[in-house]
C-alpha cells in the first residue's frame, strides 16, 4: 500500500484529456503513487483508454458506481448516465472471441475492484462507509448536506476516509466543520486527534463551478488540492461525435457543473 506523499484521483469518467493532464501534474509534483477512488468510466468518450491508464498507473483502485453498472445493470441512473453506461458496456464487454487480450483484461480488472479498502487508519471508498457505491456525502454548502448521515459514518472512520462520487472537493471534520479548497488556500492540515472525510473532487467532470480537473495529494499531515487545466474542447468534440451521448454531457465540461 502507498505511503505519503501519494495522489488521490476520483471520478475520471472516461475523460482521457483530463486524466492525462492530471497524471502529468502528478509527475511534476514528484509524486509516484496514485490511489483511484472509482468511476473510471461513465459520461466521457474514452472508457477503454482511461481504464488502461488506471490499470497501469494506480497502486490502489476502488470500484465506483459507474464501474459497477457497466458490469451489471444501471439501476437508479438517470437517462443521460444510463445511455452512456449501455454504450460503454457494448464497447468494453468481452465477446466470445475475446478469450485473451486487452478487452478481457479490462473487464477482469473492473470485476476485481474492491468496494472498500482499509490501510491502517486510512480508508478508501467511492461513496461512503454507509453505502460504498451509491451514498453521496456532501459538505454543508450543498442542499443535500446531511449531518445525521455523518453521525452514522464517522464511527466507522479510523482517521482519514477518502471518497469521491459527489464531484465536490471537500474536507469534513467529525464535528461537522467543512473546509473547501480555493485559490490561495489549497492545503488543509489534518489533526491526528480528529477524524476526517476527504472528498478529492473529480478529474473528469468537476461540478463545483471550476472546469479544471481536480485531485488531491496526501502529504502526510495535510491534504493538498490541485486544479489542472486540460483540453476541454477536444473532449467535447469526442462526446458530440457519439450519437448515444447527449449534448449536455459535452457542454457541462465548460462550466464545471
Amino acid at each position: 500500500m502507498p505511503k505519503p506523499p501519494f495522489a488521490l484521483i476520483s471520478d475520471l469518467h472516461a475523460n482521457l484529456e483530463a486524466t492525462e493532464a492530471v497524471l502529468a501534474d502528478i509527475e511534476r509534483e514528484g509524486v509516484k503513487d496514485i490511489v483511484c477512488l472509482g468511476d473510471i468510466v461513465g459520461y466521457g468518450p474514452d472508457p477503454d483508454k482511461v481504464v488502461d491508464i488506471v490499470k497501469r498507473r494506480a497502486a490502489v483502485v476502488i470500484a465506483g458506481n459507474h464501474d459497477w453498472a457497466v458490469l451489471n445493470k444501471p439501476h437508479g441512473f438517470n437517462p443521460l448516465a444510463r445511455n452512456v453506461i449501455e454504450y460503454t458496456r457494448d464497447m468494453m464487454e468481452p465477446k466470445l472471441y475475446h478469450v485473451f487480450g486487452k478487452t478481457r483484461e479490462r473487464w477482469t480488472f473492473l470485476e476485481n475492484l474492491a468496494a472498500v479498502i482499509q490501510d491502517g487508519d486510512l480508508t478508501y471508498v467511492h461513496g461512503s462507509l454507509r453505502d460504498p457505491l451509491m451514498d453521496y456525502c456532501f459538505g454543508d454548502r450543498h442542499a443535500l448536506w446531511n449531518p445525521a448521515q455523518l453521525d452514522q459514518i464517522f464511527p466507522k472512520v479510523k482517521w482519514l476516509c477518502f471518497c469521491g462520487h459527489t464531484h465536490f472537493p471537500t474536507v469534513i471534520r467529525e464535528d461537522k466543520v467543512c473546509w473547501y479548497p480555493a485559490e490561495g488556500r489549497m492545503e488543509h492540515a489534518l489533526d491526528r486527534g480528529r477524524k476526517y472525510i476527504i472528498n478529492t473532487g473529480s478529474v473528469g467532470q468537476p461540478r463545483d463551478g471550476d472546469p479544471r480537473a481536480c485531485y488531491a495529494i496526501l502529504t502526510g499531515e495535510a491534504v493538498r488540492y490541485r486544479r489542472v487545466p486540460y483540453d476541454i474542447e477536444k473532449t467535447r468534440g469526442k462526446i458530440l461525435a457519439i450519437d448515444a451521448y447527449e449534448k449536455v454531457l459535452a457542454d457541462r465540461l465548460q462550466k464545471g457543473k
